[in-house]
């Protein structure tokens, strides 16, 4: 017997849904900024393509006296014919397929969970009417805690929570878009630490290079250009202060040492012959030892919309050991619409192409590099294992009978680095000071 399809469907969506979109959704309750900017850069990208002169910043301000967070653009802003649609929806949105950064219409909520209201505000270009959605998130918690025998469709709880309204925004030109949050507040605050805030932005967020601080900025920027068609960098102003990427030209090392960076290396990645991500890294000049951690640059670091998936141990697994993706300073910025970021952009979503394409990662960068590096400690094994006391009884007598200046300064700089002396840096450091000279010849001849 034929089934008999309900005339009505039974599915609903209750309060906790809710819950999960906002406080459920974080591991890390800084990743609102993430969510907002990627709206905002989203919107701006959409000003840019009817005026290219639009402006490309984003405004994030912590007043920490009053418990607040405000972030604001002046990207395309939302029209007061769709707003109320537009804001009112929960995991609806219109960004799919159209290269978007947010493309799940929960970015919205992220704030929710960590303030007692939250404010949206914007106005469509050349339109007079702003339009306003203010959100009681003490009343939403209060519903939502269950403390009550009452429970609420997801509805009828936004239905409670939220007010929404338009007015004359005839006194704020332009398109704009602004959230506002109010009594903010999280576990030890970190969401108003303006240095937490700082970091978390230089790493995650579509920021510039640094002009002053590295040196290849420039060329890395003409490369993701020329290659990714949505790439851009955003002038991100944190409490007025500009926030640019955290690499430079020299990396400290966790065996407190510094290494210097002298270049950079381009690469695509790979699937079947067409590219899927470009990236670029670092090279250093003495590959030994890692970076710390304090420096925010560790790793080869993944990126979608110049938006960081993940952390800096993302990639850890595709070299040989986990610690060598330490060693590095790079990026990933991937360019494909079947690498989906997953809702919390932690990773991507499960499917074949992100299994090949970590694949990729580990046989073009992490095994040669990894090779690369135990090469470089087994030499610099071999190389420290000779000393300058113990030298070979040809160069020794020769050290003692030096009297040119030129040639005792040599030998000085050679002496003050210790147990890495051996006759190879010796006599680089006397062809150095004095190039062709009699002691150079009779070293030379006598080895």
């Amino acid at each position: 017997m034929a089934r008999k399809a309900a005339k009505k469907s039974a599915f609903k969506a209750g309060m906790y849904l809710l819950e999960t979109l906002t406080a459920g959704m974080y591991n890390d309750p800084l990743a609102i900024y993430r969510e907002y900017i990627q709206n905002s850069a989203d919107s701006i990208d959409g000003a840019l393509k009817v005026n290219p002169w639009n402006s490309k910043r984003i405004n994030v301000e912590l007043n920490p006296i009053e418990k607040s967070i405000t972030i604001s653009d002046r990207g395309a802003g939302i029209s007061a014919e769709l707003a109320a649609d537009i804001l009112s929806s929960v995991g609806l949105s219109s960004k799919k397929n159209l290269n978007l950064r947010g493309f799940r219409g929960i970015g919205r909520l992220g704030g929710l969970a960590f303030c007692d209201q939250a404010i949206f505000r914007t106005k469509a270009e050349d339109k007079d009417i702003e339009s306003i959605q203010e959100w009681d998130c003490n009343k939403l918690r209060q519903l939502m805690s269950g403390t009550g025998k009452t429970t609420y469709s997801l509805k009828q709880l936004f239905n409670r929570s939220t007010t929404f309204y338009q007015e004359n925004g005839k006194k704020k030109a332009g398109s704009y878009f602004e959230v506002k949050l109010s009594g903010v507040q999280s576990f030890r605050n970190h969401v108003m630490d303006i240095k937490k805030v700082h970091d978390f932005l230089s790493v995650t967020a579509p920021v510039p290079f640094h002009p002053d601080e590295m040196s290849f900025a420039k060329e890395i920027s003409e490369y993701l250009s020329s290659n990714i068609h949505n790439y851009s960098a955003y002038d991100i102003i944190l409490n007025g202060e500009p926030v640019y990427k955290p690499y430079s030209d020299m990396v400290k090392l966790t065996s407190k040492g510094h290494d210097i960076i002298d270049g950079i290396e381009p690469f695509e990645i790979k699937i079947n012959g067409t590219a899927v991500a470009y990236g670029w890294y670092g090279k250093r000049e003495d590959l030994l030892g890692a970076i710390t951690k304090g420096q925010m640059s560790s790793g080869i670091r993944v990126r979608v919309g110049n938006i960081q998936i993940g952390d800096n141990h993302l990639l850890d697994g595709c070299f040989r050991e986990s610690r060598f993706n330490s060693y590095m300073v790079g990026e990933i910025h991937v360019d494909s619409a079947d690498l989906i970021p997953n809702s919390r952009r932690d990773d991507f979503v499960d499917n074949e192409i992100k299994g090949l394409f970590y694949n990729e990662i580990e046989r073009e960068l992490g095994l040669p590099i990894s090779k690369q590096i135990r090469l470089n400690s087994r030499l610099k094994s071999k190389k420290e294992t000779p000393t300058v006391q113990r030298t070979s009884p040809v160069i020794q007598p020769t050290i003692k009978s030096v009297e040119n200046n030129k040639l005792q300064k040599a030998v000085k700089q050679v002496a003050t680095k210790g147990n890495s002396v051996n006759e190879a840096d010796l006599l680089a450091a006397i062809k150095k000071e004095c190039k062709d000279c009699p002691v150079l010849r009779k070293l030379t001849k006598n080895i």
